[in-house]
């Protein structure tokens, strides 16, 4: 397969040169015929609708683009989406995505509308592989009404490829990236045998350390392996699916060196040689009940995320006995989760559409920590710590999409929550078993008026709610050598938005732009410890609610869908500001401008072969980021501004087109820069490509 592949990729430039002379007319798997903005979702209200009906900021990347992509996780999918940066924590494989500024945990993440749950510091890795998604639905702006405490910057949803129309289909792909010496491998079974469908598939990437302008990281290999198995039958008017997925991880972490040496410390390193999950999920719909009840749905899932996170730190303090102490942090922790939701579709009354639920949640994590220490060579007893905590939440939620003329749909919601943590056991000295609650309803309201069938303005407000992780409310966590206390006193984090936007047709071109405000509150950070606070050692560190932060935007989508030239623009203007406890800063991190120009050229060259072409430009403005530090002075960090030229191609063969090849020139200028979201020098110049083969 590679063979081909290598000489697929030579013909490649010859074949796209020839596109303007050859073409004819649109390929048949592009977006002429339709338009992103009729696309129907399913995210924006928990029910079918179409992008230019919702009152909510969303964006969809379609089955088309995915396919047209090489990236080797979900995250590098999203990059071009307005408001969405990537983000890595210094863990190549494991990257994540932030919305409007908002760091990771702050963001739902989805997979067939049932969340992925993670309680760790830097937010929930993306551990799907982008081969098995058929569509991504991104919502930017609090989806708290309608999806829980983790979705106060947005709702990703990432729905699954599920069966085909014949007994039995295969897939077959192939790829390699030369930033990291990569190759992955994909394949699927698939079809409908008499009603019965199903998929099965697994994947296998294996990613060496990145090369940039300035050399290889160090500290950047990652390795993951999944497999997937779905099956759906109708049963007349109920369908009933049973999904698995298992996901197997392991990443390097990159430190930079002036973490690796920030005082006392003078060595740290970080491993991640376990970061797992599987899932098992039941899906149940009851189709057409009643003339004033269009559907029931219930759906439950049970997950276990199982992660290995390991430190070694070495620091000094110097004086007239130097104290030099190495100490080497081994932590083993299994997250638990089940949930369900039992949601019910009514037509109350004419013009309405309301959906109502309730869900139920428990998280449980069970961890192991052992901390092996060296004073000046000598060996101490090793410490061995075990902790137990849980999080117990049921919400009742409803949202009721309201026709109260021939052009104008009012939607309003709530969500009541009511939630219970404990911590149940720990050997740690210091911390208490106890248990908490709280109870919050939240609300959101929008509205969209057709001023035609091609212009919709949009509104709507919403609140957002966050309810502390077991790690800051209950066991903590190590930041470097220190470790962070939990604190069960925490406020959940909790946010107010408004925005306003609009969507129109005009001439073939279609244009989405938004803006938007947010106030956000009680934001969970860790600081040093106080005498008050109670911590065992005056270097630990406590999670405290320190933070407040406004945000305004501007969120701009636009490109032509007919036509073979393309051309498009992502725009996102953004201004954060943050407020600490001794000072106020609009150094956020986030990049004032930051967005894509592209243009796509798409042709059928003869029968058997359709190609495309897209020149894309990347970049970012300048950023800083101001944050408190141990000294009392902040500390301040400078991005530089950034801008990339890059070309994609493909093409497919035969005449069911059933081969196909991406190719991806990356950074061709060969830039040295990384993005304001992380801490890794972005790769340098780099092809990427991928073989593709159905057979049927």
């Amino acid at each position: 397969m590679y063979r081909l592949m290598k000489r697929s990729i030579c013909a490649l430039p010859a074949l796209l040169a020839a596109l303007p002379a050859l073409a004819t007319d649109c390929a048949p798997d592009s977006a002429c015929p339709g338009s992103l903005l009729e696309e129907v979702v399913v995210t924006g209200r928990r029910a079918p609708q179409i992008v230019m009906d919702s009152s909510a900021s969303i964006s969809v990347i379609t089955e088309t683009q995915l396919a047209r992509s090489t990236a080797s996780g979900l995250a590098d999918v999203m990059r071009d989406v307005p408001g969405v940066q990537v983000t890595d924590a210094g863990q190549p494989g494991l990257k994540r995505i932030r919305i409007r500024g908002e760091e990771s945990r702050r963001t739902a993440i989805l997979i067939d509308g049932q969340e992925i749950t993670d309680h760790w510091e830097v937010g929930t890795p993306l551990s799907l592989h982008p081969s098995m998604v058929e569509r991504i639905e991104v919502m930017r702006g609090s989806g708290s009404v309608l999806y829980g405490p983790r979705a106060l910057s947005g709702v990703v949803n990432f729905i699954t490829r599920k069966g085909g129309n014949k007994p039995l289909q295969l897939e077959l792909s192939s790829g390699f990236d030369s930033a990291t010496g990569g190759e992955e491998w994909f394949g699927s079974a698939f079809g409908n045998l008499d009603g019965l469908e199903y998929r099965v598939a697994g994947s296998n990437s294996d990613h060496g350390k990145r090369d940039t302008p300035q050399g290889k990281i160090p500290d950047t290999a990652f390795d993951n392996q999944s497999l997937y198995a779905w099956v759906g039958h109708d049963f007349g008017a109920h369908r009933l699916e049973l999904g698995y997925d298992n996901y197997e991880s392991a990443t390097e972490v990159f430190v930079a060196d002036n973490v690796k040496t920030a005082f006392p410390l003078i060595d740290f390193a970080v491993d991640v040689p376990r970061r797992d999950r599987e899932k098992l999920a039941l899906f149940y719909e009851w189709s057409d009940v009643a003339p004033f009840l269009p559907s029931i749905k219930a759906n439950i899932h049970q997950q276990r995320n199982d992660r290995k996170f390991d430190t070694f730190s070495s620091t000094l303090l110097p004086g007239p006995k130097p104290l030099l102490s190495d100490r080497d942090i081994f932590s083993d922790a299994d997250l638990e989760v089940r949930d369900g939701v039992l949601q019910a579709d009514w037509i109350p009354w004419s013009g309405h559409y309301l959906v109502s639920g309730i869900q139920y949640t428990d998280e449980y994590v069970n961890q192991e920590r052992r901390v092996e220490s060296f004073v000046n060579g000598i060996p101490m007893a090793p410490e061995n710590i075990h902790d137990e905590a849980s999080i117990e939440t049921v919400a009742l939620f409803a949202q009721d999409d309201w026709q109260i003329g021939e052009h104008t749909t009012l939607d309003a919601g709530a969500r009541q929550y009511h939630v219970e943590g404990a911590l149940e056991q720990s050997s740690r000295p210091g911390l208490q078993v106890d248990s908490r609650h709280d109870s919050e309803l939240i609300a959101s309201l929008g509205i969209t008026h057709a001023i035609s069938e091609d212009v919709v303005l949009r509104a709507s407000a919403a609140q957002g709610y966050v309810y502390p992780s077991l790690l800051q409310f209950a066991i903590g966590a190590y930041a470097g050598s220190r470790y962070v206390n939990p604190n069960p006193e925490l406020e959940p984090e909790t946010s107010d938005s408004i925005e306003s936007g609009v969507r129109l047709r005009l001439d073939g071109w279609i244009l989405d732009a938004g803006l938007f405000y947010t106030e956000s509150s009680n934001y969970i950070d860790h600081v040093f410890c106080t005498p008050g606070d109670g911590c065992l050692s005056s270097r630990d560190k406590i999670y405290v609610n320190v933070g407040e932060s406004t945000a305004e935007g501007l969120e701009f989508y636009t490109t032509r869908e007919t036509g073979t030239w393309r051309p498009y623009l992502s725009l996102t203007w953004m201004n954060r500001s943050n407020r600490y406890e001794n000072f106020v800063t609009d150094d956020s991190g986030t990049p004032s401008l930051s967005g894509t120009l592209g243009l796509l050229h798409e042709r059928r060259i003869s029968d058997r072969v359709d190609g495309w072409i897209d020149f894309a430009l990347r970049g970012e403005s300048d950023s800083r980021r101001e944050e408190p530090s141990s000294t009392g002075t902040p500390t301040i960090e400078k991005d530089d501004s950034w801008i990339t030229l890059n070309l994609s191609g493909g093409a497919s063969f035969g005449r069911e087109r059933r081969v196909s090849l991406v190719v991806e020139l990356e950074n061709l200028g060969d830039e040295t820069y990384s993005t304001s979201a992380e801490n890794l020098y972005a790769p340098g110049r780099s092809i990427a490509a991928r073989l593709n083969l159905a057979l049927e």
